[in-house]
């Protein structure tokens, strides 16, 4: 039976969609990463017949692109994305990425992101941090004009909240190469600032990074 023959609410991707992704068993995650199926052999079935192959995802997780472009209905890209999937597994699980890089000060800030001296435009970073001062996550937010950069204070607080870090970090370049922040930069900082302290979580620093060097709204040094 074709996916889309299947009730709407036990299709895979509805299925994510709907209840989220953990919601879905090996064989409909696999069915995803497969996305079609061939004449006569849907993506579920191309998944469920691998697992029957395989027998366990650690099996099919090592086996080599000759093998898996043997199965029937899995193309060479199919195959590779498959690899790839597993390979993304094996790094995050690697104590290379177990490893969380950790802030002491706002040099160590200025030289993880200092590559926005390049930046032609300007544009906002976000870095949530734990108690002990590691990064457990950061995302670039915003990206403005070369010299214009409106901030949401309620997005950034609803990141912040979502991530339940305990202190965050942001970050933004200058373009023009101005080593002092703009009266909206300050304004910006103190709202953000005081509805984090509201929330309890405490803003550790915003630094402007410009060409040549950084602001720091905490050392207030250049």
């Amino acid at each position: 039976m074709k996916i889309r023959e299947l009730p709407r609410e036990i299709r895979p991707r509805e299925k994510a969609l709907h209840y989220g992704i953990e919601s879905l068993s090996d064989e409909e995650l696999l069915a995803l990463l497969i996305a079609s199926g061939v004449k006569g052999c849907s993506a579920m079935d191309i998944s469920r017949d691998l697992l029957t192959t395989y027998l366990t995802l650690s099996s099919l997780a090592n086996a080599n692109l000759s093998s898996l472009e043997e199965h029937f209905g899995l193309s060479k890209i199919t195959a590779l994305k498959l690899m790839a999937t597993f390979e993304f597994h094996n790094r995050l699980n690697s104590p290379l990425y177990q490893h969380r890089y950790l802030i002491g000060s706002s040099q160590d800030l200025y030289e993880r992101y200092r590559y926005l001296e390049n930046f032609t435009q300007e544009v906002l970073a976000i870095v949530m941090i734990n108690k002990k001062k590691e990064i457990i996550k950061e995302k670039i937010l915003y990206r403005g004009t070369n010299n214009d950069l409106s901030i949401s204070p309620k997005e950034i607080c609803l990141e912040i909240i979502s991530s339940r870090c305990s202190q965050f970090v942001l970050i933004h370049n200058h373009p023009d190469g101005s080593p002092n922040p703009s009266d909206e930069d300050i304004y910006a900082t103190e709202i953000i600032k005081k509805t984090a302290d509201s929330l309890q979580i405490r803003l550790f620093d915003h630094l402007i990074i410009y060409p040549g060097g950084y602001y720091s709204f905490n050392e207030k040094i250049t």
